[in-house]
This record gives structure tokens, C-alpha cells and sequence, in this order.
């Protein structure tokens, strides 16, 4: 009996030893850290959080999202903003483009830009968390101004982290996990997958995929026929077929992937996490640093496991910790974070 008990404790005990050690592996633990770069870099103030960006290439500027997250959870009040910058000019600005919308509770978190061929109008898609729930917050953009159109919420749009426009009030999104509250955590300690893949047709919500590892980024392929999503605790790019929303392939990137840009050559370019517990712990203070890391993911739709992705950038944490989102574009590298006070601004060598 006592050896029988004996052997079962050990039984325990390597499972648990195997799971822990499963974890820290996903979450880069053991990574090597050596900090590369691309070239001459300045950090434009100004933005604090600025999670997401995206570009409109018809006026050669970022929109980008921000929110001070970490000053919020701390007590501060006041609103996010989506911000406009010129990432060309030689004393790089930005304009505050919510300022007077008068929106009163606003907390933005992932974005999108569309434009609809028939009419050429431009239409920004906003994660919005606010008090009384989570929201998909749409307004016109018109180059330099937003006017707010509407805000759509909906009972399965219950932990959205991005979302990308495709009509004028139509979007895929992402819920990173099916449920709000702290189990959810444990499932994440578990490595299941409880993360969402969505699609609001203008009318209702639909879940096309579930039981994914932390779905955080999502966009369209340049031709607009291939769904693309960033898992962070699954480290994959994972593709579906937007007429059928069926799974088409993935594509393992060993880091925590976070938002999905593309290049006019339909690259994907992907803020990253390459130690997420030191991101978790960085979350929560702002000395505790965390190392950056954006990769290029080419992808290969006939045959995925020809895809290749490269590294382009990796810091120790500094200037800026917490990389969500990277995208090059006028041979400029543009990288926004999650909790920092800024935009890294990076002019290519090349």
C-alpha cells in the first residue's frame, strides 16, 4: 500500500513538474535574448499605450490606438484617444482625433481601418472596454477627422481584443478568452485554449472557431480571401478561408504573438512577446522590463509549412517594453506597446 502511494505521489509529481516546465518553454523562459535593431530609432512621446496601429497608405499615416492601461488600473481616470501621426515628416506629430467626440468612456484596444470600393468612404473599427461592457466602437474617418457612428455589442462579443473592418458595420474580431474572471487565468496556466474567432454580419454574431490559445491579432489578407489571427500562449499564425471560415493551415512562430499588420506586399508584420510571464510581470510594473521582439511571417497559402518568418527587431526592454504591434512601411518601422509612453519610430538602413 505504501509503495503503491509512493508511486502515485511521483506520478503527481512529474505531471506537475511536466506542466510547469511545458509553461515556462511556452512562454520563452529559456530564450536567449540578443537586441537587434533596424536603424536609427527615436521614441515619439505623447501616446501612452499605444496598443495598436495601422496604416492608411492613401495619406502616408498611422491611426493608432491608446490608452494608459496600467494608469487605469491603478485608479487614474480620463479617456483613451485614437491618435493620427505623421510617421514622414522630419519632427514626427500626432493629432489627438477623438478629442472633442465626446465620448465619456472610452478605452481603446485594438483597431481597424476599411475601405468600401463602392463610395471610397474610410471606416475605423475600435475595441472599446468600457464600464458597462465591451464594445465595437465604428466612425468615418475622412483623413483627418473621426465622426463616431455607432457602438455594437453583443452577447458573444464577451472578451474582444482586436478586430478588422470588412463593409461599413461588418467585422471579424477576437475574443482572448470566452469568459471574464480569474478561471479563465487557470485554463491559461493549463494551456487550454478557451480564445474566440467572431464575425458580426451587420445583424448578428456568429463564433466560426473557438478553443484557441489566447486569439489576440486578427486581419485580412491583402486579396481579402484568407482570415488571419495571432495566438499568443499558441505562438501560431492561424489562417481560415473568409468564404467559408474554415480552418485552412497554421504556422508556428515561438514567441507570444500579439497584433497582425501587413505590408503592401502582403507581409505579415507582428508585435511579439518572446517572454511573456516577464510581460505579466511588467504589466503590473513599469520598472520590471520586458524584452520587444518583432518578426516578418511570409506566408506560403499553398503549402504552409513553406511559410518562413524572420526576425526583424529585439530589445532587452528597452527603450520600449511590451511590444503589441510592428509594421514597416516607407521604410520605416513603426512599434507601439502595450503599457509605454510611446511610438518607437525606426528608419530601415537600407
Amino acid at each position: 500500500m505504501r509503495k503503491k502511494l509512493v508511486i502515485i505521489v511521483l506520478v503527481i509529481l512529474t505531471a506537475i513538474s511536466f506542466q510547469i516546465f511545458r509553461v515556462l518553454n511556452a512562454a520563452g523562459s529559456f530564450k536567449d535574448i540578443s537586441p537587434s535593431k533596424v536603424g536609427e530609432s527615436k521614441v515619439l512621446n505623447g501616446m501612452v499605450g499605444a496598443e495598436d496601429l495601422t496604416i492608411d497608405h492613401s495619406i502616408k499615416k498611422a491611426i493608432v490606438a491608446a490608452d494608459d492601461r496600467r494608469g487605469h488600473r491603478n485608479g487614474k481616470t480620463g479617456n483613451g484617444a485614437v491618435y493620427l501621426l505623421d510617421y514622414l515628416s522630419e519632427a514626427p506629430s500626432f493629432i489627438n482625433l477623438t478629442a472633442g467626440l465626446g465620448l465619456t468612456d472610452f478605452h481603446p484596444h485594438g483597431l481597424s481601418l476599411y475601405q468600401h470600393q463602392a463610395d471610397n468612404t474610410k471606416w475605423v473599427f475600435v475595441v472599446n472596454h468600457r464600464r458597462d461592457g465591451h464594445f465595437i466602437e465604428i466612425f468615418q474617418f475622412t483623413d483627418s477627422t473621426l465622426v463616431h457612428s455607432e457602438s455594437i455589442s453583443n452577447e458573444k462579443i464577451i472578451s474582444p481584443n482586436d478586430v478588422v473592418g470588412i463593409g461599413k458595420r461588418s467585422f471579424y474580431f477576437t475574443n482572448d478568452h470566452d469568459e471574464s474572471g480569474g478561471f479563465s487565468q487557470w485554463k491559461d496556466f493549463m494551456m487550454i485554449g478557451t480564445a474566440q474567432v467572431g464575425y458580426f454580419d451587420g445583424t448578428d454574431v456568429e463564433i466560426i472557431d473557438d478553443g484557441l490559445g489566447y486569439a489576440n491579432g486578427i486581419n485580412l489578407s491583402n486579396d481579402g480571401k484568407h482570415i488571419l489571427v495571432a495566438t499568443t500562449t499558441d505562438r501560431q499564425v492561424v489562417v481560415y478561408n473568409r468564404a467559408t471560415h474554415e480552418l485552412e493551415g497554421k504556422v508556428d512562430c515561438y514567441t507570444g504573438l500579439d497584433n497582425i499588420e501587413l505590408d503592401e506586399n502582403g507581409s505579415l508584420w507582428i508585435g511579439s512577446h518572446p517572454k511573456l510571464l516577464v510581460f505579466l510581470d511588467h504589466a503590473k510594473d513599469a520598472a520590471k522590463r520586458s524584452p520587444s521582439q518583432a518578426i516578418k511571417v511570409d506566408l506560403d497559402y499553398s503549402d504552409f509549412s513553406k511559410s518562413t518568418v524572420t526576425e526583424i527587431y529585439l530589445n532587452d526592454g528597452d527603450p520600449l517594453s511590451g511590444l503589441s504591434v510592428a509594421v514597416m512601411t516607407d521604410n520605416v518601422l513603426l512599434l507601439g506597446t502595450v503599457f509605454e509612453d510611446g511610438v518607437l519610430i525606426m528608419k530601415n538602413d537600407e
